[in-house]
């Protein structure tokens, strides 16, 4: 099977935040309403990882606050999202939104050089960060919540 891949190092990054997204989005369509919204974590102090739906919500969000951090970084216009996650369906309909927001906004930037990268590097809310530091926090971000999702899902279904 041939599969197209991004050019660049940009490109790069966007193809595996596509294929941590992959894994993410199977999970997510696994699950019925009923166990989507049920309270599987009720000790936590964190209200973002309290059930499925709640954690798909904080992933959304945190992913239009990634790639408004991105926007900033490649001098465009920030997105103003608005977006509710109230099924396992709409979890994965508004994170593709988000998905295809964040390649449209890096589609002509695929292929930065070393030195176009390190001029994007500026303090942000995580700290300093550039484009490709970013990304991979993004990527990473991804990665955790779903195994995060497997391990409580796991332990409420001995």
């Amino acid at each position: 099977m041939n599969k197209p891949f991004r050019p660049g190092n940009i490109g790069a990054l966007m193809d595996e935040y596509e294929r941590a997204s992959n894994d993410l989005r199977k999970l997510i369509l696994s699950f019925t309403q009923e166990e989507f919204g049920k309270i599987l974590d009720d000790k936590t102090d964190d209200e973002d990882c309290r059930s499925i739906q709640t954690i798909m919500n904080h992933v959304v969000a945190a992913g239009y606050r990634y790639l408004n951090q991105i926007n900033v970084f490649l001098k465009q216009e920030q997105i103003t999202p608005n977006f509710q996650v109230t099924s396992p369906l709409s979890a994965i309909r508004e994170f593709d939104k988000m998905l295809s927001l964040t390649s449209e906004a890096v589609k002509n930037n695929l292929a930065m050089s070393y030195e176009e990268v390190l001029s994007t590097r500026m303090e942000t809310r995580w700290g300093l960060y550039d484009i490709e530091m970013m990304l991979e926090h993004a990527i990473v971000h991804i990665l955790r919540h779903r195994r995060q999702i497997e391990k409580l899902t796991q332990q409420n279904n001995p």
